[in-house]
Formats: structure tokens, C-alpha cells, sequence
């Protein structure tokens, strides 16, 4: 199937909290940009005078059109988080969402502290009560260091228990921060019990603007998927994604998130998505 007019223009998050299916490189988020303030790295780029304890409270709503006669995929998702100044930060989400016309909820929790200077660590849990389409449960643990220079370095292990299959996740991330800019290389590998093996890449470049952490970044990524499809099961599939994702400080207090994006899973369908977010700290 080509790209064509399919291509969307877009996730993260996380950033955090993307759509469910099994993360691939283009929609997961990692953990330590849950909270809407900059990682280790980033703090040269778009970087603000103003305490960094705080708390905020996002709300998200998503929705995606599949191709080839799917239903619709939606989404409603609450975040609620607490930084401090020394770094450590606790957080949690409450999604609702609709996949292949079947409805899910699901919970996550998360911490991340600062052991070092120039490293940050996270650990994050997350668990489906009805678990007819998302992971019965899951946990991630990340790593995200400072390699000086405008150099940083990001790896993430994920694991999935669906009802079915387990899935692992693991990835790595080089960035390199210019002035008000950033741009990555994250190479992901999936693997679905002791069988199936899936490799994706993603780039992704970022613009910060503003005297806040504004940002806009454009992704592209391609390469092989794992995800949970009904009625099917869990598949690998070749995917390609473009997406924009964004985050604007509307006031002191307030900001909006957003993501837009086209995503090709194969020949099974194209699903176009369109996520707005707004938030505030307190």
C-alpha cells in the first residue's frame, strides 16, 4: 500500500499516553517528558526562570479513522502529575478508549527521579480492568542521560502481558540539541513471546520557541509493528508513520497539546489521528 495522500501529519505524550495498541517507535512516549517542563537534555532549549515544582492536570480527547471499513478509534484521556524541585516527579493517567469497536479502560503509574546530575531514571506501571483490546498490564523502565554537549542518550524496556501473548519492547534513543532545536535517532525492537521479532526507526526533529517550552516536531518512521488487531490477535506488520506533535504555553499556566498523524499498518488499514490536549500547572 503507498504512503500517497495517506500520510498524516501527526505522537507523545509521553507523551505519554498515545494510543494503546503496542507502542511502536512513532507513538510511544517516554517517560520523562510526562510532565510539561523540558528532560535533562533540553533544559538549553526553550528553558523558563520559574520554580520547577509544580503540579498539572491534562485532559486529552483522540480520535482516529481507519480505512477499510474499521470503526473509528477514541479516545479520552485524564493525567494528573506532581514535580518537585529536585527532580522527582510522580504521575498518573485514567484513559477511556474505543478500539475496533470494543471498549477499554486503563490506568498508569508513574515515578521518575533524578539519581545523578546528568541522569534521569523512570519506572512506570499500567493495568486494564477489561482488557479487551489493551495490555492486561505492562511496566517500563527508562533511562535517560546527559551526555554533555547538547548530547543525550535514552533506552526504554517495555513489557505487555495481553490475554493472549506477551510482548517486549525495547529501544534506543541518540539526540543532539542545537540552539533551539533537537533531532533523534530512536531505533525500537519488539518481540512477541519467543517468536516474532519486529525492528522500527524513527527520526524526529524538534523546534523549541518562545521564552517557554514551546515545541513543534515533525516524526517519520517505518520499519515493522507488533500490535493487538481484532479479531485477529496480536500481528507484526510492516507499518510507515508521519506525524506533528506540538505542546504551546497559552498563558503562564495553561498550555495545549497536539498531535496529528498518518500511520499505514500494512495492508490491514491506514489510520488517520488527530489528538488536542490542554493543560494546566498549579
Amino acid at each position: 500500500m503507498s504512503m500517497g495522500a495517506g500520510l498524516r501529519v501527526c505522537m507523545a505524550i509521553a507523551v505519554l499516553v498515545s494510543s494503546r495498541a503496542v507502542p511502536t517507535s512513532a507513538q510511544s512516549h517516554a517517560p520523562a517528558e510526562v510532565a510539561p517542563t523540558p528532560s535533562s537534555s533540553a533544559g538549553d532549549a526553550g528553558s523558563s526562570t520559574e520554580p520547577r515544582s509544580q503540579s498539572w492536570f491534562q485532559a486529552e480527547a483522540a480520535y482516529e479513522g481507519l480505512s477499510h471499513g474499521y470503526s473509528p478509534w477514541r479516545s479520552a484521556t485524564l493525567s494528573l502529575g506532581l514535580e518537585r524541585a529536585d527532580g522527582r516527579a510522580f504521575y498518573g493517567s485514567l484513559q477511556e478508549a474505543t478500539r475496533f469497536s470494543r471498549l477499554d479502560h486503563q490506568i498508569t503509574i508513574g515515578f521518575r527521579g533524578r539519581p545523578a546530575r546528568r541522569l534521569i531514571a523512570a519506572a512506570e506501571a499500567e493495568a486494564s480492568p477489561s482488557h479487551q483490546v489493551s495490555p492486561t498490564w505492562g511496566l517500563v523502565g527508562h533511562v535517560d542521560i546527559d551526555a554533555g554537549g547538547g548530547w543525550g542518550v535514552e533506552a526504554d524496556v517495555r513489557h505487555r502481558h495481553y490475554a493472549s501473548d506477551d510482548v517486549d519492547l525495547s529501544s534506543m534513543t541518540i539526540e543532539r540539541y542545537v540552539a533551539q532545536s533537537r533531532v533523534a535517532y530512536v531505533l525500537s525492537v519488539a518481540r512477541l513471546g519467543t517468536e516474532a521479532t519486529a525492528i522500527s526507526q524513527r527520526a524526529q526533529g524538534d523546534l523549541y520557541y518562545g521564552r517557554r517550552t514551546n515545541r513543534i516536531g515533525l516524526i517519520v518512521s517505518a520499519g515493522d509493528e507488533i500490535e493487538h488487531v481484532e479479531p485477529l490477535g496480536v500481528l507484526r506488520t510492516p507499518v510507515r508513520a508521519v506525524a506533528i506533535v506540538g505542546r504551546h504555553w497559552l498563558a503562564s499556566r495553561w498550555f495545549l497539546s497536539y498531535d496529528s498523524s498518518v500511520h499505514e499498518q500494512g495492508a490491514l488499514y491506514t489510520r488517520r489521528r488527530l489528538n488536542v490536549g490542554l493543560g494546566t500547572r498549579f
